[in-house]
């Protein structure tokens, strides 16, 4: 091999290699928002940033036994509509649906279901909601 065709192969060898690292930071950067989508979908409820919440489906996503991982997530993960259900039809369902839209507009990104949980863990929440079973 002749040196310009060592150094033409060298110059391949490193935009080759560019080309790659480029795609993968592409494609890191891609699966980052798809996971940080899902944490906000799936795992809304749970406290912390939407960051936080995509490291701890990471983590999870990462356990190799099908059955663990399904396991561990459906653990963290809030039935469909759960929040929701938990608001029964009564006479203090205004006050703690005001409560959860001042809370949601107090803390921006977090979706009315997240607020109503955060809202019936609080005194206030908890009293308004045993009225409404009686």
């Amino acid at each position: 091999m002749t040196n310009s065709q060592a150094s033409l192969l060298a110059a391949l060898t490193k935009q080759s290699d560019k080309i790659r690292e480029d795609l993968t930071a592409e494609e890191e950067e891609a699966a980052k928002e798809l996971l940080s989508a899902r944490a906000e979908k799936e795992l809304g409820h749970l406290p912390g940033t939407v960051a936080d919440r995509a490291a701890l489906l990471r983590a999870i996503d990462g356990i190799e036994d099908e059955a663990q991982r399904k396991a561990a997530l459906n653990a963290i993960k809030m039935p469909d509509g759960l929040a929701s259900e938990t608001m029964l039809a009564g006479p203090s369902n205004a006050e703690l649906d005001s409560l959860a839209k001042a809370y949601q507009a107090a803390n921006p990104g977090v979706s009315i279901e997240v607020a109503h949980v955060a809202i019936l863990a609080t005194a206030k929440g908890k009293e308004l909601y045993a009225k409404s079973l009686n």
